[in-house]
Parts: structure tokens; sequence; C-alpha cells
């Protein structure tokens, strides 16, 4: 299986400097020796949306910050390549397992999470098909405005996910929280997409 991971330049730190990403890396692929697992850096995701959706240029362009697409992205690659999303602060516990769907979820705040994601093909597509439509009632109705948090969860990111997993029935075959660390979302937190900050449970640390 492919595991996909994406790393955007969002004016934050390198990923050279983000030892403990590199870390994760690391551990995740001595786990799971038998998975190839891709990077996906701004090269690969514009030139996937050049090639590939081309259609969505205008939408991307009018994202409010870049971390949008570092969350839209990665349903363009599942929709595009299948196999598996992992975002680059979550490490593995164990061996993923062998399973047909996995969700992501949180320590903090449990709830489906779109920080993990393994669906199948028709799933990924109707996916991509959701958010698209998401973006563009909330977009088109003026929704969230005051609020960049919200916005951003509830266009690209973890409520649009789990609003679709919900309306299509879609379960994961494990808990999240037996097979995989999070690091709680504080890549978004450190981007300045909310005041929310959330304070880690004993649990959720590495």
């Amino acid at each position: 299986m492919i595991i996909h991971q994406i790393f955007l330049d969002v004016g934050l730190k390198p990923l050279s400097e983000r030892t403990d990403w590199l870390e994760n890396i690391r551990i995740n692929k001595e786990f799971n020796p038998d998975h190839t697992f891709k990077l996906w850096t701004n090269k690969e995701v514009d030139e996937l949306v050049e090639n590939d959706y081309p259609q969505f240029k205008e939408m991307i362009s009018k994202f409010r910050h870049k971390f949008y697409l570092v969350d839209f992205a990665r349903y363009l690659i599942l929709c595009k390549e299948g196999g598996m999303y992992m975002d680059l602060d979550v490490r593995c516990k164990c061996p993923i397992p062998d399973c047909k769907t996995i969700l992501g979820n949180s320590y903090t705040k449990p709830g489906v999470n779109s920080n993990i994601m393994l669906l199948n093909e028709e799933q990924n597509k109707g996916l991509l098909e959701f958010c698209v439509s998401e973006v563009k009632r909330i977009e088109d109705n003026n929704l969230y405005n005051k609020w960049k948090g919200r916005h951003f969860f509830n266009t690209v990111s973890s409520y649009m996910f789990r609003r679709y997993c919900k309306r299509n029935n879609i379960d994961s075959d494990i808990v999240f929280q037996e097979y995989f660390l999070d690091g709680e979302s504080g890549s978004w937190m450190d981007a300045g997409l909310t005041k929310h900050y959330f304070k880690k449970t004993t649990e959720g640390k590495y």
C-alpha cells in the first residue's frame, strides 16, 4: 500500500527543522517496511493540480490561507492515486493493520478526523466532490466569516470530512488511539487559524 504525506510551505518552519515530524517518518517506516511512503511537496502538488485538476485552480487561488491546500490536496491525491493518507504529526504505535477503512481521530476531542484516511475508490471520489460542494456552499452563503478556524474546518478539513463520513455511513475498522499517536493539530494552531488551544492529554504525548 502507498501512504501519502504532504509538506507544503505555509510560511512556517521547513521540514528539515521539524525534527518531530522527521522522527515520525522514520518510526512509521520502521513499523511498516512493506508499505511505500510518498511525500508530496509544493512541486508535486502544483503539478498534480496543473495536470489533473486544472478545474480547481481558481478555487485554490481563493483559499484564505495556504494551509487550506494541505487539506484539499489530500483529497485530490487519494482520488487520483488511491492508497492511504497520513498527517506528518501522526506516529504509528505498531504496524498499520490490514483493513479496508481507517478514519483518523483525536485524543483531545474524539471524533472522526482527516489526519488519517483509508477509503475505497468510490469513497475517495465522493469525498472530493463533497469537499468542493461544501467550499462552494459556505462561500456562496458567507458562512463562518468571523471564525477562521470554523471556516477552515468546515470547508476543507475535519468537520467537512466528518459530515461526509456520517452521510455515507462510513465507519473505521479500527480504533485510532489503539494504533496511532497524534500531534493534536498543533500545526494548524501554529498557522494562526484558530485561537483555541487544546491542552495535550498525557496519553497523547509522544
